[in-house]
Order: C-alpha cells, then structure tokens, then sequence
C-alpha cells in the first residue's frame, strides 16, 4: 500500500465523523481541544488518534500509539471483561452500542486513575461501523471529594454519578467554607440531613457543635425558650441556653423551616440579620456566631403562597439552595448506590456477598423507590443481612419488589397478607 492510499485508509473514520458538515480536516483539530480525553478507534479497536487531554491523562502521544490495539494504551480495569465497545453475544462487529462503565486506567508512568470510559460507535449510512469514539472522563477529583465526603460524614453519605449529583459533590466545598445561610430542598429520604452535617464536617466549624432541631409543633413560647433560651428569672432560675447558644461557632440545622410558627419564623429572621438575640424574659442581646442550615421536604414557593413560611424569610434562606433529587430523576445512580450500599454493608456485616444476580439487579433497577435513597440503602441492607450466597438473588428482596402488581387494581396473591404493603406503579 503507497502513501497515498495508507493515509487515506487512516482518515477513512474520520468521514464518518463529518455528519455535523465539518470537514475531515477540522474534526482533529475539534476533538484535540475538547477538555476530557477522546480516543478514535477502527473497527478492531486500533488507536487512530488520542487528543490532547487523553495524551496527558494516558502520558502517550497520539503519534506513538498509532495502531495500537486499545488496551496497550488506555489499560483499564474493565479491559477483558466489561469493555463497553465489545460486541454483544451473537452480533457482529457494527452491532456495538453506546455504552458506559467506570473503573481504572493505568497511565503509563503506572499510576492508577479512576475514570468512566463511554464507547460510541461512529457508523455510516448502511450502518457499517467505521470508527468508535471512547470519551474518557478523570473522575480523579469526584473520588477524592466523595472519599473526604465519607471520611466526614460517614460511608456514602453523598454519593452519586447522575450530573445533578456531580454538580452538588463539586460546588459543596465550597458552600461548606463559606458562612452564608443555607437551604436545602428534596423530598423524604433524599439525604437532606445527611448534607446538612456534611456542610458543617466540611466546614471550619467542623469541630464545634452541630446542634439539630426538629421544629415540631408546640406551644409558641415554649418553642420559643426552646429555641433562643431563658434569661434568669428573678426568682433565682439560672439561664437556660437555647439550641442557638447551645451552637454557638458551629451550626444549627432545622429540619423543617415550614414546621416553625410565623412568628418564630421572624426572630429567626432578625437572628440572621443581626447576628444576636434576646432570650425570653430578658433585655439585653446576646452575640451569636451561628451557621444556619435549614430544609424542608415541600416547595418553599407553595409554602409562601399557602402562608406556611414567611415570604422574607425565604427569600433570605434562598440566597443559598442546595436541591436534592428525588431518585426516580436519577436513574443512573440506581445501580451505582445498589454496588455502593452492598459493598459498605458486605463488609461491616462480615459477608461475602459479592454482588447481585442478573433478575435481582433487574427488580432493583426498575423499582420506583418512593423512600428515595434511604429506602434503597436499607433494602440492600436487608438484603445483605438474610443473604447467605455470593449473589444477592430476587429471594433476598422484599415482597413489595419481586411481586409488583402490573397495575394499581391488580394485587398478587403473594402480598396479600396481615402486613399492608405500598402499591407502585411498573415503570414504562
């Protein structure tokens, strides 16, 4: 093969790319400047190219791996079992899908990098494969930020690879460093209290006190005592220190801001402006350094119109948000969390339970989880708990996950006992 016809073989992939009416020359050029690592590969997943963000994570030139067959160069983990461009039993080179798996490439200097590697196939109009991109994301930081995550607020506090979730793991250092007021939104279970005591074991406050109240309804002046304290009374009381002096340097976290009384409400309010309070029965401010953290399980917007939750109050809380995704919008943690909770609980139940079975890992993925992350963290713990295999099999499950009804007015047999089970509608 001359010259010529080698290097129109080399550019050949390249052809494909050009759907998007950019010419074969440019696409080099675009992928070389994105910031996370592309490698174009042939059909028989030879390296062609390597841009610049992926010759630095792998430390090899797109020129020297020329040829190379993919797993000299990016050597991951996930290699000769689980790489996502191989083709699915029975089906042929140009059948590939897009797929994704996260694990470890090994650069060339031998150090161990957690990446997620995203393989797609580039095909032409016949549908005949001509290259695969592999996109390859430096998950470095991510790992690096949950495991001071878990080493604060304890395994899997808050963890997650949905782009929701990505975003709150990078921006919450630095809401944790900074002294501002902050609200938290989600539904039950989403780990609303469990970011609030992240933010203050990431913060400079992590050693003084995290003081939780839980504004129940009460009688407004004993939630008021409750909350801002008592001065001596002239029958010789002593004072009595309220959550807030209680937290003095550190934080206070209300779970439910719309559970606290209109009036409370608004001392909490000039307490953020100015800084101090005046306990019941007294005259004098006291000067309070005092981090607030406050969340609620309800749209704050409705609760403004619905006069639960004073409309200045919310707009000073709001200045920060901080939002919790329900899990049902992030489907892609389903399984990640589900390999995350087995592996903490395998290991502090002392089990050798490994992972889950083929039908077991279809039941929890295509369960809806009302009960968001904590449902989902205890059922893989009970799971753990009553499995004696290696594999977590549908058996291990709750009746409300392996016997969901196809419909709401159809009720298996198999759940129809003294213990009312929640119905969930089947996913689409």
């Amino acid at each position: 093969m001359d010259d010529t016809m080698a290097t129109r073989e080399k550019q050949k992939p390249f052809a494909g790319l050009a759907a998007a009416g950019l010419e074969r020359a440019d696409l080099p050029r675009v992928l070389r400047d994105l910031p996370f690592g592309v490698a174009v590969l042939d059909c028989e997943r030879r390296t062609l190219f390597l841009n610049t963000a992926l010759e630095r994570l792998t430390g090899f030139s797109s020129q020297e791996v020329a040829g190379v067959p993919c797993r000299h160069v990016l050597r991951g983990s996930f290699c000769l079992h689980q790489c996502p461009a191989l083709p699915r039993q029975g089906e042929g080179c140009a059948a590939r899908c897009s797929e994704s798996r996260e694990g470890t490439l090994i650069n060339r200097h031998r150090r161990k990098v957690p990446v997620r590697l995203t393989s797609v196939p580039v095909q032409d109009a016949d549908g005949a494969l001509l290259c695969t991109l592999d996109v390859v994301e430096d998950l470095s930081a991510l790992k690096e930020l949950e495991g001071r995550l878990t080493r604060t607020a304890g395994p899997g506090a808050i963890v997650g690879r949905s782009a929701p979730m990505e975003h709150l793991l990078r921006i919450l250092p630095a809401v944790a460093q900074s002294d501002a007021a902050v609200l938290l939104t989600g539904e039950s279970g989403t780990g609303k209290d469990l970011l609030a005591e992240a933010l203050h074991r990431a913060s400079s406050r992590a050693r003084e006190s995290f003081v939780r109240v839980n504004a129940t309804p009460m009688p407004e002046a004993l939630l008021d005592v409750e909350l801002f304290g008592q001065a001596a009374s002239e029958d010789g009381a002593p004072p009595r220190p309220g959550k807030f002096q209680l937290a003095q340097n550190g934080t206070l976290y209300l779970s439910e801001i719309a559970d606290m009384p209109l009036a409370q409400q608004g001392r909490l309010l000039r307490l953020l402006d100015e800084k101090a309070v005046v306990p019941a029965g007294g005259e004098r401010p006291m000067r309070l350094n005092v981090r607030v953290v406050a969340a609620t399980g309800r749209d704050p917007e409705a609760l403004v119109k619905a006069g639960l939750l004073r409309q200045d109050l919310f707009h000073r809380l709001n200045a920060v948000r901080l939002h919790l995704p329900p899990l049902r919008e992030r489907g892609e943690d389903v399984q990640f969390l589900l390999t995350h909770f087995l592996g903490l609980f395998a290991t502090k139940l002392r089990k050798q339970v490994l992972g889950f079975s083929e039908e077991a890992l279809r039941l929890l993925s295509s369960y809806d989880y009302p009960g968001n992350v904590r449902e989902l963290r205890n059922m893989v713990e009970y799971a753990v708990m009553v499995c004696a295999d290696e594999l977590v099999l549908p058996e291990h499950l709750p009746p409300h996950v392996r016997f969901r009804p196809e419909s709401p007015e159809q009720a298996p047999e198999a759940l129809n006992d003294a213990t009312p089970r929640p119905r969930h509608r089947k996913k689409a």
